[in-house]
């Protein structure tokens, strides 16, 4: 029996010869200097304090560190913030403050508590150290309750629980929500946490379920945020923007904000209101 040597090498040949090349190529991109943005995040929750947190924006390639001037160098200080409705001015004090249960930081707080009327109309007023300013308007909202909570077994395995939670809708008007689910405790990573409008439901129940993933003894918050179209826009473009970040191929998605001036901001000032249940599964 004849063989070709040369061709059955020939293939070997070739794939040694690809692998010994060097096809990687390193090329250099220039990126336009970034302009750093005044960042504003100013919730009004009803009975309590007026607070906010400035701080200022960082390029996507920026080395941000744990070092120990690393808050110094996120925050905006020095500005005057002011927040006004129903006749009255409240001036937020610059001032760092840690609230625990959810973890939340401000660097503005004001004297005052936030006014839960609904209609309520507030306009936000920042001026910087710089001179640049701030405006931002939102409006209060009502609580929606929730109307119960209910948690079923399997009936197949009933060592597992779901959880359904319902609230009633206005359905005069358009009515945009935020459902949370938190497991064990509120600081923990949240186990649903989605923006929804009225526009799905074609009654004025709306039911939020949960898998067949609960235990008995299982402590679950639940939490419905009734949203302005203001919030739910920012917090869409946001979880966009974070969705792009991690995929070379997205678009870049812009921040819908509802703060403007002379400083270009991005952020939302918005409205805070919400019903908590908080639950232990039991049989």
């Amino acid at each position: 029996m004849k063989i070709n040597i040369l061709k059955e090498i020939l293939p070997v040949l070739a794939i040694t010869f690809l692998v010994s090349c060097n096809l990687t190529k390193d090329v250099e991109i220039d990126l336009p200097d970034y302009d750093r943005q005044p960042v504003v995040e100013c919730y009004l929750e009803p009975g309590k304090p007026f607070r906010m947190l400035l701080t200022r924006s960082y390029a996507f390639f920026d080395t941000l560190g744990l070092s120990s001037n690393f808050i110094q160098n996120a925050l905006l200080e020095g500005a005057l913030v002011t927040i006004t409705y129903n006749g009255q001015t409240d001036t937020l004090k610059n001032q760092l403050t840690i609230v625990t249960n959810p973890l939340k930081v401000y660097n503005y707080v004001g004297q005052n508590l936030v006014p839960g009327t609904p209609g309520t109309e507030f306009v936000l007023n920042i001026r910087l150290a710089d001179g640049g300013e701030i405006t931002g308007t939102t409006t209060m909202l009502s609580v929606v309750p929730i109307d119960s909570v209910v948690v079923e077994f399997n009936p197949e395995l009933d060592t597992l629980a779901r959880m359904l939670t319902y609230i009633t809708d206005d359905q005069s008007e358009e009515n945009f929500y935020r459902r949370l689910l938190n497991y064990s405790s509120l600081d923990s990573f949240p186990d649903q946490d989605f923006l929804v409008t009225d526009r799905f439901s074609q009654t004025a129940l709306i039911a939020f379920g949960t898998g067949y993933e609960l235990k008995e003894g299982d402590t679950v918050f639940n939490t419905i945020f009734h949203v302005t179209r203001d919030y739910y826009d920012f917090k869409e473009s946001v979880d966009l923007a974070v969705v792009g970040n991690l995929n070379p191929f997205a678009q870049p998605s812009p921040i819908k904000s509802n703060v403007r001036g002379s400083a270009n901001p991005v952020g939302i000032f918005a409205p805070l209101v919400y019903d908590r249940d908080t639950t232990i599964v039991m049989k």
